[in-house]
């Protein structure tokens, strides 16, 4: 074989091995350090249906999302026009409470429900939570198993997002699995929900995919 043809072959040889490892490393999962925050304004709307003890419902949920304050310092008061919502740690997105139509914490959370920064994929983590029923002050504990399960595109009525796809479960056998995009600060993009019968408030299903997110004119 004449040499020329020899060195073509080994051009072409270790061109391909830097294109796959450039391929392999360009499909590497990102890292998110942190949940960028919602801009108060920001109105979602998703298309939730559910069953069983998670409410019969199948309709739109259209969400409001702004600046209230809560034991003295600026937190984000997610609503849904429909009634109740969640109180969120401007800092974080830990949910630190479920709110009742008016606004008012029922259910509060130490410490928050969060994610444990940094979100990675294959990361998995225990978390422990007391539960204060308001305003009889009844308190609970909650157990829940984390795992980051992938970082893929998702596409629903909205558009199609990068997105980690999150599964968590408690000590009552209910699971979650949860789409949601730290960078575009979106929390929620699909979700699917599951209790079992053996659930204190018995079985339950529920499916819910974003429709729309406005978001204020700067």
């Amino acid at each position: 074989m004449a040499i020329a043809s020899i060195r073509s072959i080994l051009y072409l040889t270790s061109t391909a091995a830097l294109l796959s490892s450039l391929g392999c490393a360009s499909t590497t999962p990102p890292v998110a350090e942190q949940m960028e925050p919602v801009v108060p304004g920001t109105v979602t709307t998703f298309h939730r249906k559910s069953s069983g003890s998670l409410g019969v419902f199948d309709g739109q949920v259209v969400w409001d999302h702004n600046l209230t304050t809560w034991e003295g310092k600026p937190v984000l008061a997610a609503k849904a026009r429909s009634g109740g919502g969640n109180l969120f740690d401007r800092a974080t997105h830990g949910m630190l409470a479920v709110t009742g139509p008016d606004g008012s914490p029922v259910t509060t959370f130490d410490p928050p429900v969060d994610y444990q920064w940094p979100v990675a994929v294959g990361k998995t983590w225990t978390s422990s939570h007391t539960v204060t029923q308001l305003p009889s002050g009844r308190q609970s504990r909650l157990e829940i198993q984390w795992k980051v399960e992938a970082y893929e595109d998702v596409t629903v009525p909205a558009g199609t997002f990068k997105a980690y796809r999150i599964t968590w479960s408690n000590q009552l056998g209910e699971v979650e699995t949860r789409w949601f995009s730290p960078s575009a600060g979106l929390s929620t993009i699909k979700r699917q929900v599951q209790r079992p019968a053996s659930h204190p408030q018995g079985a339950g299903v529920l499916e819910g995919q974003l429709l729309s997110v406005v978001k204020p004119k700067p």
